[in-house]
């Protein structure tokens, strides 16, 4: 079977996308179920939730600078040095893990205070990041596993992984939000207690999957040798520009629900909402742009560099074909998907006029982040990154004028999603055909 066929690409995507949507669903469910509490703890679910998000795509972008090794060494054929890069990055992840952990439970409040204008959502967003901070280690390490499983091709490991990870989230949400089965009331720090659960369930279930299938034995992981700082320092330094990346446009991402916040509890419960929508659509064509990501790591590791055009256009294809689906959901049946996330009619009325521009938006980011993660696939993070320092300034000067200066409408607000994906695929697509990418050396 050739290596960028439709096949192969499907076969190292679908796994993946399972994945996603363990992730995924801990958010979407989260939602479903605090929907139903208060309007209130909806909008402390989103700004609590991003402030986590935030330092776990911290974590994530170092993750995927070794995911680039991982599967350059794949292509090159030295699958012995993997298992080194693993358990160096091991030092890494763990060590900010930590650090988050700390940051969370020590400094949430006060960094709540300073950027939430509602006394009531401050409160409860710190309420939900007391129980989910006990997660992002966990969180910090099931992503490194997954860029590991990314990075050689081997993704079946997410089969088993998301299953536990639906049941054991749904479960305790069913049981800790609401005050069942002898359980406490706990609302919205049920929510989080329960993200935490889910979390630490998908740990055991990989390392029980790394030793009954002999991974650790064949790529030679978890020896555990000193920290040796060439190793550490090349993953740190192609991984840097993409945590400023992740920081950048992860940190602009808030940026724009605080600057909804200031609108009003329904404004941000409605852009919460279409939040749900974004991250439902983002399942399958996340999974793809880490395939990108890793495939064409691989390529370049095989010397094979004609094909990678080639297959960032057989994988949009796949996008594409995802993008027209949810899509043709959204204008057929609305207020069905809505009404996943909550049961409050107006609510859901009120988003309804935010729908087209959120198809725009997905539309667009359907081919434009594989070209994103193409060209970190290549090696070239600091071009990926400037790009992205590009892309955000246009981003967060609409932002400004629209939702601050002149506090326009949500779906005119909404547009910068719009701004950004076509500016991000201008400048990628741009780098891809002029730029210096086959001679990277990761």
């Amino acid at each position: 079977m050739k290596f960028t066929s439709y096949r192969n690409i499907i076969n190292i995507a679908w796994p993946i996308m399972l994945g996603s949507l363990g992730q995924n669903v801990i958010y979407l469910v989260d939602t479903a179920f605090i929907g139903r509490v208060s309007e209130y703890d909806l909008g402390a679910s989103a700004m609590g939730g991003i402030f986590y998000f935030l330092m776990f795509m911290i974590g994530y972008a170092m993750n995927t600078g070794m995911q680039v090794v991982v599967a350059r060494r794949k292509g090159e054929h030295r699958e012995g040095a993997i298992g080194e890069i693993v358990d160096q990055q091991l030092y890494i992840i763990l060590a900010f893990g930590v650090m988050a952990f700390l940051m969370f439970r020590f400094f949430s409040g006060e960094a709540m205070g300073l950027i939430v204008h509602s006394e009531e959502v401050r409160l409860r967003a710190v309420h939900f990041l007391n129980y989910r901070s006990y997660g992002i280690v966990f969180g910090l390490l099931n992503s490194l596993f997954m860029s590991f499983f990314i990075g050689i091709g081997n993704t079946r490991v997410t089969t088993w992984t998301t299953g536990v990870m639906v049941v054991v989230n749904i479960f305790f949400l069913s049981v800790l939000v609401f005050g069942k089965l002898g359980f406490p009331r706990m609302e919205i720090a049920g929510a989080g207690l329960a993200s935490t659960l889910a979390e630490i369930s998908v740990t055991i279930v990989i390392l029980i999957y790394l030793y009954r299938k002999r991974f650790k034995h064949h790529y030679r992981m978890f020896e555990f040798e000193r920290i040796k700082f060439a190793i550490a320092g090349q993953l740190m330094k192609l991984s840097a520009p993409l945590v400023f990346q992740q920081m950048i446009s992860v940190g602009s991402w808030y940026v724009f629900f605080l600057a909804i916040e200031h609108l009003g509890s329904r404004p941000l419960a409605v852009s919460n909402l279409i939040r749900s929508l974004y991250t439902l659509y983002g399942v399958p064509v996340w999974a793809l742009a880490s395939t990108t990501n890793s495939m064409v790591s691989n390529l370049m590791g095989q010397k094979n560099h004609q094909e990678v055009i080639p297959l960032i256009k057989k994988i949009s294809v796949l996008s594409i074909s995802f993008a027209a689906i949810f899509a043709a959901a959204v204008f057929i049946a609305p207020s069905s998907l809505l009404s996943i996330f909550t049961n409050d009619r107006e609510l859901i009325t009120a988003s309804y006029s935010t729908l087209p521009v959120v198809v725009m938006a997905t539309s667009l980011f359907s081919f434009s982040i594989l070209c994103v993660f193409a060209v970190s696939g290549t090696g070239a993070t600091n071009i990926s990154f400037l790009i992205e320092v590009v892309c955000i300034v246009f981003y967060l000067v609409y932002v400004y004028f629209t939702a601050v200066k002149f506090q326009l409408e949500l779906p005119v607000i909404w547009m910068a999603e719009v701004l950004y994906w076509i500016v991000a695929f201008s400048l990628c697509a741009a780098y891809l055909r002029y730029g210096n990418w086959r001679t990277k050396q990761v």
